[in-house]
């Protein structure tokens, strides 16, 4: 498989985001760093991070599909600008969160313009 943008975009974010769904979903309090989270707020986090799981799986199984990739970068694209935009406002309203959202921003904000390069080449 010859590694070109939407080879990495794919394998890179389908890698990172298992890990990161897998902590989200088994210990969302340490994975998000807060340990008062109330019963809601674990239900929506568990959730979140399914649904994530989801397209990291779908993403990756397009790796070996070429048809599927166009709509996994899409969707990448998609979830990243959200939760980029969604992150950002949060900054705004309810003040800065710790490093590891600051961190996680910065490599959405990122991740942005990357995903919209490795789906617009074919």
């Amino acid at each position: 498989m010859k590694l070109n943008m939407r080879t990495f975009v794919l394998g890179f974010t389908g890698i990172i985001n298992t890990v990161l769904a897998f902590a989200g979903m088994v210990i969302p309090a340490k994975a998000f760093g807060e340990d008062n989270l109330s019963v809601v707020i674990l239900s929506n986090l568990r959730a979140f991070t399914a649904a994530e799981l989801a397209l990291t799986l779908f993403s990756l199984y397009s790796l070996s599909h070429k048809q599927y990739q166009d709509m996994a970068l899409t969707f990448i694209l998609l979830t990243v600008i959200g939760w980029t935009v969604g992150q950002s406002l949060s900054i705004v309203m309810d003040g800065s969160p710790g490093s590891f959202t600051i961190a996680t921003i910065i490599i959405q904000a990122i991740f942005i313009p990357l995903t919209w390069m490795a789906l617009k080449k074919k």
